[in-house]
């Protein structure tokens, strides 16, 4: 039965020392080696995003290469932030949904398992603890964007939702309505936390799990894990992100 690994990572664009974060998240995506990434908090000044595609398609060789779409926030960020999905799976569609608050967007792909094609989401929600009424409305949106699509095709929504899952958030019971967590569907709880990691040494919100990928029913989970979550063998403080990363095994 086809399987696909699906990851997401928020990368915490240039901050916390990027120069030395950098050869950890090349050196852990390598290891990783999924089939799609999804990535938040790209730095669109530094070209990261790209800068991240070529330095891993140089370790693959023969190995089928990985293909970048970005999808920039808007307004004040239009040129500074992006988002981003990292695929060896060819892209069938594209699109960028604006989610019409706090600049943020979220990007659809069609891809396939095997010879099944499903969709594959990434986003990244508004930020602030207190902001849960605002991250809801985004899922609201988001969904009825999604819901459009009459084809009914399996998917995979990744991201950093910024969105505590113990005790649940609004967001989170929301998306729980619709859909299954991954890591939750293996393990039978969230993790401890996806954020924070010592690499961030200026936010003293609560560390928790904020980052999720999310099942239609159609998948099954082979496994589920962190990712990313390897400290540098020289500095037990430096992590590739502010942020630990989610994968997946999953088969249709």
């Amino acid at each position: 039965m086809p399987q696909v690994k699906v990851a997401t990572l928020n990368i915490f664009n240039r901050m916390g020392e990027w120069g030395h974060r950098a050869p950890l998240v090349i050196d852990q995506l390598e290891e990783l080696a999924p089939d799609v990434i999804g990535m938040q908090e790209i730095d669109l000044v530094l070209d990261q995003g790209m800068w991240i595609s070529r330095q891993i398609n140089a370790r693959l060789g023969l190995q089928p290469h990985y293909r970048i779409k970005h999808a920039a926030n808007t307004e004040t960020r239009a040129f500074v932030h992006s988002i981003a999905t990292l695929s060896r799976l060819p892209f069938e569609e594209h699109e960028i949904l604006d989610l019409m608050t706090f600049e943020r967007v979220a990007q659809r792909m069609v891809l396939r398992c095997g010879d099944r094609p499903f969709v594959f989401v990434n986003t990244h929600l508004h930020h602030p603890p207190e902001a849960k009424q605002e991250r809801v409305e985004q899922i609201e949106r988001m969904q009825a964007w999604l819901d459009r699509d009459t084809r009914g095709l399996p998917a995979v929504i990744v991201g950093d939702f910024n969105a505590y899952a113990d005790p649940p958030e609004p967001a989170v019971t929301l998306m729980k309505s619709r859909y299954r967590s991954a890591y939750e569907t293996a393990h039978g709880r969230e993790p401890e936390k996806t954020w924070t990691t010592p690499v961030n040494t200026y936010d003293d919100s609560a560390h928790g799990t904020l980052d999720y990928i999310w099942l239609t029913p159609e998948w099954r989970v082979v496994e589920a894990g962190l990712a990313f979550d390897k400290p540098s063998p020289y500095n037990a403080d430096m992590y590739p992100s502010d942020h630990l990363g989610l994968y997946a095994v999953l088969e249709l």
